[in-house]
């Protein structure tokens, strides 16, 4: 069914387990896998913020393409050990998901694959998303990857049922 699969590659733990989860699937219907990696954007300063970057613009860049080839390779080594064929590229824009959409379209895939950590909507607005930018704009099917592991709870936590307190009625003063 699918051909050639999109993949979304980023520093977040949950990009780890959409790689795995699109090479599977790459591997199951004999499909071509891209990874690809949107490089983010130097910060500007807006209004009369001080600058708080130490980084010169060039040298933003290079850590980024650095960071990104990184991620790419780690990406290229689950795909070879699950035996799929793969390419990796990096790109940007002023809008992620669009960037995502154009490379799919390039590159003819027939499905994107995304992490996703499962913020709420409020969570994604403040902290960015591309995926609400993907399920609605993308031609082709998202698939959506969350990570399965059950949340840990904290060893020192612990739980005391309320018990009703015993009512102590005050005494009048005779």
């Amino acid at each position: 069914m699918f051909k050639r699969i999109l993949i979304v590659v980023d520093p977040r733990p949950v990009a780890r387990i959409a790689v795995k989860d699109g090479t599977a699937l790459a591997k199951v219907h004999g499909a071509e896998v891209i990874f690809f990696y949107t490089l983010p954007h130097y910060p500007v300063p807006t209004v009369d913020a001080p600058l708080w970057i130490s980084l010169s613009e060039d040298d933003f860049e290079s850590a980024a393409r650095s960071e990104a080839g990184r991620m790419l390779a780690a990406a290229a080594v689950v795909a070879d050990k699950n035996g799929v064929k793969h390419r990796s590229a990096m790109g940007r824009a002023h809008d992620d998901a669009k960037e995502i959409i154009d490379v799919a379209r390039a590159r003819r895939c027939d499905l994107i694959v995304v992490g996703s950590e499962g913020r709420n909507a409020v969570l994604r607005l403040v902290l960015g998303s591309v995926i609400p930018g993907l399920i609605t704009a993308a031609p082709m099917p998202v698939m959506v990857c969350k990570d399965r592991r059950p949340l840990a709870v904290k060893q020192s936590a612990v739980i005391v049922p309320l018990r009703k307190a015993p009512v102590r009625r005050a005494r009048a003063a005779m």
